[in-house]
């Protein structure tokens, strides 16, 4: 099992402990001495206040963020836990992910999702009745924009004729973008996987989040089976190769190091998990726009007693 560390940079009310490039190289340059496979931020650009007023969190821009950490670390993998590809034209995000993949010399995984906030979509102009397909039709052009090759493409926001991006990522020789994988619980999510991805990203939704963030529940390891096994047959339908990676974490053994926080229920879960088929587990040692931490040390004394738990 691999872990990817969630960066505390939602906590803006702390932006000198958690959301500075000191703070940010700190953090990033322990996970990989300490044996992390990545870290990952999130994405909200314009929230509302009433999620921020419901425990919702702000972020910081995820690709300069992550460029931060790319820039101080040589071999921990970076990752958009998610990148709202449907918030941006299509060619400038196909611009930003190839520079953070050539800055962090091919280390950037792109997470992406549909979304969920419809109020952020209003915000910053994007349709979100139709998020799901846009969200197919960006990252179909945002590929054909990493070939170099001359690119035209007509929509309704956009009039591209003859464009060339480059550079293009630098990834692996036979891949023309970084790995891509897919954030959500639906059938349209898990298709996606299969079209365009590397790797699944399910969203855990206990006590009826499903709802709220507008995908299919996964709260109990028979709803997540499903889904693994759902996609396991669609992607070896599609004549994909190897296996899709997985990424999720328990979501009923509470946060580490916190009162909630049952070990043996954890441990348990990452062996039920792995026999499931997940690959790697996200992991949030603070809460996404809570108060649990005030300070950059105590999030790095988390960091690394976690490191010892899972024996990394």
């Amino acid at each position: 099992m691999r872990y990817i560390l969630g960066l505390p940079t939602d906590h803006v009310e702390l932006i000198d402990q958690f959301g500075t490039s000191v703070a940010i190289t700190e953090m990033a340059s322990t996970a990989e001495r300490l044996g992390y496979y990545g870290v990952f931020v999130t994405d909200h650009p314009a929230p509302p206040a009433s999620f921020i007023s419901a425990g919702g969190h702000h972020t910081l821009d995820p690709m300069v963020t992550l460029a931060a950490a790319a820039t101080s670390t040589t071999q921990l993998k970076i990752l958009t836990n998610l990148l709202i590809v449907a918030y941006r034209n299509p060619f400038l995000a196909a611009k930003s992910v190839a520079t953070l993949d050539n800055l962090s010399e091919g280390r950037l995984i792109l997470g992406v999702g549909a979304g969920y906030l419809k109020e952020e979509f209003a915000a910053v102009g994007a349709p979100f009745d139709t998020r799901g397909d846009l969200l197919n039709e960006h990252l179909e052009v945002m590929r054909q924009a990493w070939s170099g090759n001359p690119v035209t493409a007509i929509s309704d926001n956009y009039q591209a004729k003859e464009i060339v991006s480059l550079p293009r990522p630098k990834q692996q020789p036979d891949a023309i973008s970084p790995p891509i994988w897919i954030g959500g619980n639906s059938n349209n999510a898990i298709d996606r996987v299969v079209r365009f991805g590397e790797g699944w990203i399910p969203m855990p939704t206990p006590k009826g989040i499903d709802k709220f963030v507008h995908t299919s529940p996964i709260n109990d390891l028979d709803s997540l089976g499903k889904k693994i096994g759902t996609l396991t047959r669609k992607w070896e339908q599609a004549g994909r190769r190897g296996k899709p990676n997985i990424a999720i974490g328990p979501w009923d053994a509470g946060h580490f190091a916190t009162k909630n926080w049952d070990p043996e229920t954890y441990l348990k879960r990452l062996d039920q998990f792995s026999e499931l088929g997940v690959t790697h587990v996200p992991i949030m040692l603070s809460s996404l726009g809570g108060d649990l931490l005030v300070t950059r040390s105590q999030f790095l004394e988390r960091v690394d007693g976690f490191a010892r738990f899972v024996g990394l």
